[in-house]
């Protein structure tokens, strides 16, 4: 890896024809993956990923070039290729300043036992436990996967303003993947525990075993269910994940790319009345233990705690720089990529609903028909979305009545999060997964207390 001096020589380079900003970001990055199958082990992979990332900016024009070659003679070169690039519009060559700075950080997420330095057998170990508790779930379980997979990313981001910053960030994660049958029907089903944490997220092992049993308990359930016909009925959505809703509803058109692209519903609406006023909406990258948390985003800015909606009025959108440029909007800890491979952009961290003064109970007491969500699934997001209902029951006078398959949730994101009309008081976590866009896939976490919709679209899968 360069000193600071030397990353300063390709900083100036490429600022060398005009452009006001620069930034490299280099990663260094070990993953590993054991896959349990057939009640046998069938691979074990361990993967290294090194390499920099320069993002070069001119007024709200940007060029991004990466390269897996570190070396100062590469990365000169790199610079000179993105300054013969960049579009200056308004020649404002900025200066590299000699010294750099570091903020102040606290990592929410330390590591107690760094995953390279736990054996593969602990690991496998921990694989054998998860697939004979979901096997042992019950007679119903025709065949069944399991996979471990931990990730230790080390990241530098050094810029020409003169921020010098290091990160790093530790993830395990179990998945599961399962078919069941009554003997007439099958029906398969994947799951993930993850945790931002190193290999002590294993050392209580009713944890990773609780999670298979609930697995195929899960699955099972949701192969039993019934048919609905498409209807729009009052919809409670249970706490903690199916948080997913405010993710896909409203998360993404939240996003400064979205707001800078026109391709967003609330453009212009800042200060303005959009959702109900049960409605407070945050995005969170500091809270400790939470999957969407680092001490930094991808682009060197502390993470914080920012209130998108409070009480139904829209107060802020998740900016990253050069969408922020866009907007006249500062960064806000949002920008965010898979690796250095990715260009930064807006994204999400842990976004959730603000606990509200609502009963649980009343909440399914006072509906005469309905649907009631345990559990979300996948989905799509934007101002129209859906999202796919995993585990579900019909509700009737007031009373959960029997179990239901098949079933999207629609709607447009605007009129849906103005039908909030019960917010609960109990506010619950997340284990977290991931989320796709342009800048590739990232660990978020999405979770809620209970909460109801007054009317929604229910239809068939």
């Amino acid at each position: 890896m360069l000193t600071q001096q030397e990353a300063a020589r390709v900083l100036n380079k490429a600022l060398c024809t005009g452009a006001d900003f620069a930034e490299l970001f280099f990663e260094d990055r070990e993953e590993s993956n054991i896959r349990w199958e057939k009640d046998s082990l069938s691979g074990v992979k361990a993967i290294r990923i090194y390499g920099a990332g320069l993002y070069v900016l001119s007024g709200t024009g940007s060029i991004y070039l990466y390269s897996n070659d570190c070396s100062l003679t590469a990365l000169l070169s790199l610079a000179e290729t993105a300054a013969e690039l960049i579009e200056v519009r308004t020649k404002r060559q900025a200066a590299v300043p000699d010294q750099f700075y570091t903020p102040a950080l606290k990592n929410p997420n330390p590591v107690l036992l760094a995953p390279s330095s736990t054996g593969a057998d602990r690991k496998i170990t921990v694989l054998k436990q998860t697939a004979a508790a979901a096997a042992s779930a019950g007679p119903a379980v025709l065949s069944l996967n399991a996979d471990y997979f931990d990730t230790d990313q080390r990241i530098w981001v050094i810029n020409s303003e003169g921020l010098s910053v290091k990160d790093r960030r530790v993830t395990t994660r179990l998945r599961l993947q399962a078919a069941v049958s009554d003997g007439k029907t099958s029906f398969f089903n994947w799951e993930d525990l993850t945790r931002p944490q190193g290999f002590e997220a294993y050392r209580n092992e009713a944890d990773h075993i609780g999670f298979a049993e609930d697995m195929v308990r899960r699955t099972r359930a949701m192969m039993d269910g019934r048919s609905v016909p498409a209807c729009t009925v009052p919809v409670v959505l249970e706490a903690g994940g199916c948080g997913t809703l405010w993710h896909e509803s409203c998360g993404h058109s939240l996003e400064a790319a979205a707001i800078a692209a026109g391709s967003s519903a609330f453009i212009g609406k800042l200060g303005q009345k959009v959702a109900s006023d049960r409605v407070t909406l945050v995005d969170d990258g500091t809270m400790p233990g939470l999957y969407g948390s680092s001490a930094v985003d991808d682009e060197g800015h502390p993470r914080q705690r920012n209130v998108l909606i409070e009480n139904g009025i829209l107060k802020n959108y998740m900016c990253d720089r050069l969408h922020g440029r866009m907007l006249n909007l500062p960064s806000n800890g949002c920008g965010r990529r898979q690796n250095y491979t990715y260009a930064p952009t807006s994204r999400m961290s842990n976004t959730y609903l603000a606990a509200g003064r609502d009963d649980n109970e009343e909440m399914i007491t006072s509906v005469s028909e309905g649907l009631y969500v345990k559990s979300i699934g996948g989905g799509t997001g934007g101002m129209q979305f859906s999202l796919e209902v995993k585990e579900g029951w019909w509700i009737e006078n007031g009373r959960l009545t029997y179990p239901v398959k098949g079933l999207m949730l629609t709607g447009n994101g605007l009129e849906v999060i103005g039908r909030i009309d019960r917010v609960g008081t109990a506010l619950e976590y997340d284990n977290g997964g991931f989320c796709g866009a342009a800048s590739g896939l990232i660990p978020t976490t999405t979770f809620q207390p209970r909460v109801r919709i007054a009317e929604m679209s229910i239809g068939g899968a």
